[in-house]
């Protein structure tokens, strides 16, 4: 069970299969767990690592107050501290937006990008702003009831639960660890750090966009057609700035699209590692 210190935290990652190197970024409130099945196939053919950032899975939980380690800077620290070179790149959600943030500030060091359920624009007022939006609140996954188990509200299709209950359920056991309900009792403030979303300060969105036009790694946007309309319409907006990128709907597919149609994933890191 590999650990490594990544800035003063305690990082879970799991490590399998030889070849070129995939990092497999996980979404708020999961775990690298839940990658399993998809790197049990990808692990035929590449190197497969998966983490747990902090506040998730199995690594430590950050300070309940005061600023937080920026995700991407989590990132370069993970890759730079395991010497991968020209790594597939995949972010579900919050993974996702990490990977476009680390594309920004790497426009072309990855072999490639699959962003599942994330685009751009989606952003947060900048800090001292007085309110925020409801939708950009950090929430809580427990469950109202247990107030133990991260639910996952209407990330999968309802047709998908009702054919994959055994699937759902462990879906929801491998992301409920202590680390991720501390800190879902304990929500941390997205004004503490811009390691999640984007401020919505007109400088940084123009340097963003300007960010996004100089990627030039081959970018894969990843969504379901039931994703959130908000991120659906970022999602777009992604792959009609990025140069040469492409948009893959999956149909009856929810925000957790990566996980409904894992052979569809799985085919599109393949594709993506031999350049097609």
């Amino acid at each position: 069970m590999p650990w490594l210190d990544v800035l003063g935290n305690d990082i879970h990652y799991t490590d399998a299969g030889h070849g070129q190197p995939v990092v497999l970024l996980h979404g708020h409130a999961s775990a690298a767990a839940c990658w399993e099945p998809i790197s049990t196939e990808l692990e035929r053919d590449f190197r497969v690592l998966a983490y747990d950032t902090y506040d998730h899975g199995w690594s430590s939980n950050s300070p309940r107050q005061g600023p937080l380690v920026d995700r991407v800077a989590e990132l370069e620290h993970f890759i730079g501290s395991l010497g991968l070179e020209e790594p597939i790149i995949v972010g579900q959600s919050m993974g996702g937006m990490t990977a476009l943030r680390w594309a920004v500030r790497h426009p072309g060091e990855a072999a490639a990008l699959v962003v599942c359920g994330m685009g751009w624009p989606l952003v947060v007022p900048p800090p001292g702003q007085p309110g925020q939006p409801e939708e950009f609140q950090v929430f809580s996954s427990l469950d109202a009831d247990e107030r133990i188990w991260l639910g996952v509200g209407d990330s999968f299709t309802e047709e998908w639960i009702a054919d994959n209950p055994l699937d759902y359920a462990r879906y929801i056991r491998v992301r409920s660890t202590a680390a991720a309900i501390e800190a879902a009792r304990h929500p941390r403030s997205l004004a503490a750090s811009q390691g999640e979303f984007l401020s919505a300060a007109a400088q940084d969105v123009d340097a963003f966009q300007q960010g996004l036009e100089s990627i030039t790694s081959p970018l894969l946007v990843f969504i379901g057609d039931a994703e959130r309309p908000r991120i659906r319409r970022a999602a777009e907006h992604v792959a009609a700035t990025v140069r040469g990128s492409r948009l893959l709907v999956v149909e009856n597919a929810g925000h957790n699209a990566y996980f409904q149609r894992q052979d569809l994933l799985v085919a599109a890191i393949r594709n993506a590692g031999a350049g097609t």
